[in-house]
């Protein structure tokens, strides 16, 4: 065998045993995540420690869709009317960021104004701040407001640090739409707004779906805004309370797991079906010419 064609088999060996390893890497955590949600407690705690679970069972999920009692009933009865908030306020403040960040994406993209560099950057200097930064202003302001313990408040919170987001997505993306389809538009008879309403926006689905997507991630997930500000029954979101299993006198782990995979699951399925027009929009403006 020429010395040439060994080394490519081993650079194909190697790269491919570095992308089994990422592969492991970013998806290991998510199977051992169901492996304890279908597994017992007594297994989990046993040692020497079974990859493989040597009994399966679905029980936990039903302690959690409150289908069998067990000790922690009362926290996990919360997890499915939270569930809900969360998904409100998720799609609440998703719609909010496409309509508003994606009008000022589309402003930015296409239009000179003042301190129009300043401004963008300004955008990207509060996403950059941390959030536990913004807590005591979100505290005071919502409570002074009457927001406090409400999901609108929620809403408003998240809408403040996902919009910069948004903005600078949909600003990369509508740059890689020809200028010319707005003039054609114009030309024709629309107006300014006409004419991104009824011929740009049409054609920036992937932009869209990118930003609405990691918008309603960011919500989903969201732990420490919900757990601070939303502190009474009933109206706070799924991390708190799922984070709140761990405060029971005992603690059950394969529950706690249950509760994470089904947490989990929305942000992967939404992924997984809209995994290439995410590509398509995060990666729009990378490329130039």
């Amino acid at each position: 065998m020429m010395p040439g064609a060994i080394k490519r088999r081993a650079s194909r060996a190697l790269v491919y045993t570095l992308l089994v390893g990422v592969v492991l890497w970013l998806v290991g955590p998510f199977i051992w995540l169901f492996v304890t949600s279908i597994s017992y407690q007594r297994n989990l705690l046993a040692r020497p420690l079974a990859l493989i679970p040597p009994e399966i069972t679905l029980d936990n999920y039903r302690m959690v869709l409150g289908m069998l009692r067990f000790h922690a009933e009362g926290q996990a009865a919360k997890i499915l009317p939270s569930m809900l908030n969360s998904l409100v306020v998720a799609a609440a403040v998703t719609l909010v960021n496409l309509a508003v960040g994606t009008t000022a994406g589309y402003a930015y993209a296409r239009f000179r104004v003042p301190l129009k560099a300043f401004s963008l950057f300004a955008l990207l200097f509060t996403r950059m701040l941390p959030t536990v930064v913004l807590i005591p202003a979100y505290f005071l302001l919502f409570k002074a407001l009457g927001l406090q313990n409400t999901l609108t408040g929620l809403v408003l919170a998240y809408c403040s640090f996902t919009l910069p987001f948004t903005v600078w997505i949909m600003k990369a993306y509508f740059e890689t739409i020809p200028a010319d389809l707005d003039k054609s538009a114009l030309v024709d008879g629309c107006n300014r707004l006409q004419a991104y309403y009824r011929v740009v926006l049409p054609v920036s689905g992937p932009g869209l779906v990118a930003a609405g997507a990691f918008t309603f991630m960011l919500c989903w997930n969201e732990f420490i805004v919900a757990q601070i500000l939303n502190t009474k029954l009933g109206m706070t979101t799924l991390p708190p309370v799922i984070a709140g299993m761990n405060a029971q006198i005992n603690i059950d782990y394969s529950v706690i797991a249950a509760s994470g995979f089904l947490a989990a699951l929305p942000a992967v399925l939404l992924v997984l079906g809209f995994q290439r027009y995410l590509v398509q929009g995060l990666t729009a403006g990378s490329v130039k010419g």
